[in-house]
């Protein structure tokens, strides 16, 4: 996840719901969080294994991927990130559902978002078994329904 972990939404929503810190504010200490998880990297060769997993759905071109990555470029340039992560979007049909049911499901209507979630990242730790992964998620947009499933496969 993006919002809420990588930096704060500011509590707007569907991003997030932290008023701790302003919108787009990055948390203090995330990047040694980071480093402290990569820690057996070798920096030898060009890898990447920071991958955000994300409800935002992936539309024309890069409509809701773009911002992402320009912050990931910022990051990246100022040396903040050690790599360029890969986004995992979700999917706009999923988005759209638990928008248009929101109000009457409340935080239920999040549970389809974290089973999308949960099934991207099935498909992209099947391409990948011999890594072992960290799920670092808030209490929005399904990563509370998202966990669980994730630690079941």
């Amino acid at each position: 996840d993006i919002d809420d972990t990588l930096y704060s939404s500011g509590g707007r929503f569907p991003a997030g719901v932290d008023r701790r810190f302003p919108p787009h504010v990055v948390y203090p200490g995330v990047f040694s969080l980071y480093h402290v998880l990569d820690a057996k990297r070798s920096g030898e060769a060009p890898e990447c294994n920071l991958v955000f997993l994300s409800a935002r759905p992936h539309v024309y071109k890069d409509l809701a991927e773009g911002s992402s990555y320009k912050l990931f470029r910022r990051l990246l340039g100022e040396g903040r990130l050690h790599c360029m992560p890969t986004l995992l979007p979700g999917r706009l049909q999923v988005g759209l559902w638990t928008m248009l049911t929101l109000c009457c499901r409340g935080l239920r209507a999040w549970r389809s978002v974290g089973q999308e979630k949960a099934s991207v990242f099935r498909r992209f730790r099947d391409l990948y078994r011999e890594y072992d992964f960290v799920f670092i998620g808030d209490n929005g947009q399904g990563d509370f329904w998202a966990a669980p499933e994730m630690m079941a496969c």
